[in-house]
């Protein structure tokens, strides 16, 4: 029997057929198929700021998420959550901790508000911590290609087709 955990997943908008079908209009390989999926961790904030303006501060909010393998950060659009069990072999392994995540988060809702406001000055920036929430990504073998495909947005990566 298979040991399965409960998971706080981000809901995708993309399924395997879907991840086939990116792997197929990139290729051109009818007959790829999905290996396998991964369930990856990430540390989620709702980050709370106060930007400087001509008649004061503005009050704007912004969900960051920071990859908890890799430690990278990014902004995020609004997403629906549901909670699911998968098998605990497909979850991967947080690489950070939560005050290294925390970190991180802070400053790329920082360099995410310079860009917006194409200004450098200092924003008050208050995080609010959700936890852990998971996101699935399919894994797609083709004839020629491997790639790993989010199953939010549909984009691709390439992945070796042997491991070193």
């Amino acid at each position: 029997m298979t040991a399965r955990e409960e998971v706080v997943l981000i809901r995708g908008a993309f399924n395997a057929t879907d991840a086939l079908c990116v792997a197929a209009t990139l290729t051109g390989d009818l007959d790829a198929k999905v290996e396998s999926d991964r369930i990856f961790p990430y540390y989620c904030y709702d980050a709370v700021c106060r930007v400087p303006t001509l008649t004061g501060r503005k009050r704007v909010s912004i969900v960051c998420l920071v990859d908890a393998v890799n430690g990278l950060g990014s902004t995020a659009d609004g997403f629906e959550l549901e909670t699911e069990s998968v098998p605990a072999s497909r979850v991967l392994e947080a690489g950070i901790d939560r005050d290294e995540a925390t970190s991180i988060a802070g400053r790329t809702v920082t360099h995410d508000l310079g860009r917006r406001t194409r200004s450098i000055t200092s924003f008050d920036v208050e995080l609010r911590a959700r936890g852990l929430v998971y996101k699935r990504f399919f894994i797609v073998r083709t004839s020629e290609a491997r790639l790993l495909v989010d199953s939010t947005t549909a984009g691709w990566f390439p992945l070796k087709l042997r491991a070193a």
